[in-house]
């Protein structure tokens, strides 16, 4: 089944391209943000703030458009010059079941995996992730989706020389799955470990650059979150460890945007780390994934989940709501902070901006807010976050 996924070009105003793309639909999952209803809760009487104006262009451009069925699997959309794949093996269409514990499948590389655990699975269509080893080393298998074989491993291959992205280094043609290195464990597990302030930046910084490598690329990763930034390390005596290697994964999920155009009509991500215009549906593009990235920053340097309402909150249908008023509290202007919580509820109870937390070091909260910018126009983009300060002198720090 197909859906149409509609391609924004700010300078023209109108949708111009459409891309076909596979549609996939977690019935558990929140119910779609409506532009009209974010205006309902942004918009008023009142006078409009700096912000309200920057929200506004945001969100009303995506009134009077088609709505579109409910994607929580980012959409792989082709370049509008590549041409759309349906290949899939005679195999692989009679495997319906996950592989069995020590199931020996053979790559194009001439190595032979053999599975020695499912890690995840999902049925229908068959969406695994395995651990399988060889001569004693392990790997990760992955099933592609379905039509997406040839088209991943035409984005992955120019990014294999990227060491700060996880990108495929073996494939299994007759079961169409990936394999990849595996790394010992995600940024969500080790922030939770007494790591040291620079070791905490030096994740970030290698993780930040990854994406940047994506972004020099026109790549809009979709999904940046701490699950899907893994790492290698070593023990060490002390509390701390040594890192070998941080990797962005899940670039199954990954968009190719030719110059100009930008994603639209779709929920991109996880609803604790997504961009404002993702819950829009609005137009998103490599700042999207920088207003998540500037969210992981806060997670891992201030243990701070932001975004983690109830779990009553996050089930509802109006989970949207709940998550919608901490983006605005945590992140709108100080100055119009107090007038922009009166259209949200009175009821509600307002949230210090991240601007104020003063408690935090004066050039991480820079940072974090240059990020997590309400506007995705005026938000940093990846090669100017590697420069800054808080980055910047703590290089300096360590070469003295």
């Amino acid at each position: 089944m197909y859906v149409h996924i509609n391609v924004w070009n700010p300078c023209e105003g109108n949708d111009l391209e459409k891309f076909d793309a596979s549609e996939w639909q977690d019935k558990r999952a929140t119910s779609p943000v409506r532009a009209g209803d974010l205006s309902t809760m942004l918009l008023g009487p009142r006078t409009a703030s700096s912000l309200h104006r920057s929200l506004s262009i945001l969100l009303l451009r995506t009134q009077n458009k088609p709505q579109f069925p409910f994607v929580t699997r980012t959409c792989c959309i082709k370049q509008y010059y590549h041409p759309c794949h349906r290949t899939m093996s005679s195999l692989s269409q009679t495997k319906s079941e996950p592989f069995s514990i020590g199931a020996a499948l053979r790559g194009r590389s001439g190595r032979t995996y053999s599975i020695q655990e499912v890690l995840s699975e999902r049925r229908d269509p068959l969406l695994c992730v395995y651990r399988a080893s060889d001569e004693g080393e392990n790997f990760i298998v992955e099933n592609m989706i379905s039509g997406e074989f040839e088209y991943q491993q035409d984005l992955q291959k120019p990014l294999a020389s990227c060491t700060n992205l996880r990108t495929v280094i073996d494939i299994i043609p007759d079961f169409e799955l990936f394999v990849y290195h595996f790394l010992a464990v995600d940024l969500l597990q080790i922030s939770q470990r007494p790591l040291s302030t620079e070791t905490r930046r030096s994740i970030l910084r290698s993780a930040l650059t990854g994406l940047a490598e994506l972004h020099d690329r026109g790549i809009v990763h979709t999904d940046i979150k701490p699950n899907n930034i893994l790492l290698d390390y070593e023990e060490t005596t002390g509390d701390d460890i040594a890192i070998k290697s941080v990797q962005i994964s899940d670039l199954e999920d990954a968009v190719l945007l030719p110059p100009g155009k930008n994603l639209k009509g779709c929920l991109c991500g996880n609803q604790l780390w997504r961009s404002p215009e993702s819950w829009a549906r609005a137009r998103q593009n490599t700042p999207s994934d920088m207003f998540s990235f500037g969210v992981v920053v806060i997670y891992v340097m201030l243990n701070d989940m932001i975004f983690r309402v109830s779990d009553e909150g996050l089930g509802g249908d109006d989970a949207w709501w709940h998550i919608l008023r901490r983006h605005i509290s945590y992140f709108g202007d100080e100055d119009c902070f107090k007038g922009l919580l009166q259209h949200i509820g009175e009821d509600n109870r307002p949230r210090k901006p991240f601007a104020m937390w003063h408690y935090v070091d004066a050039e991480l909260r820079d940072l974090v807010m240059k990020m997590t910018n309400l506007d995705p126009a005026r938000r940093i983009i990846a090669r100017e976050a590697l420069e800054h300060p808080w980055f910047r002198h703590a290089d300096l720090r360590q070469k003295t």
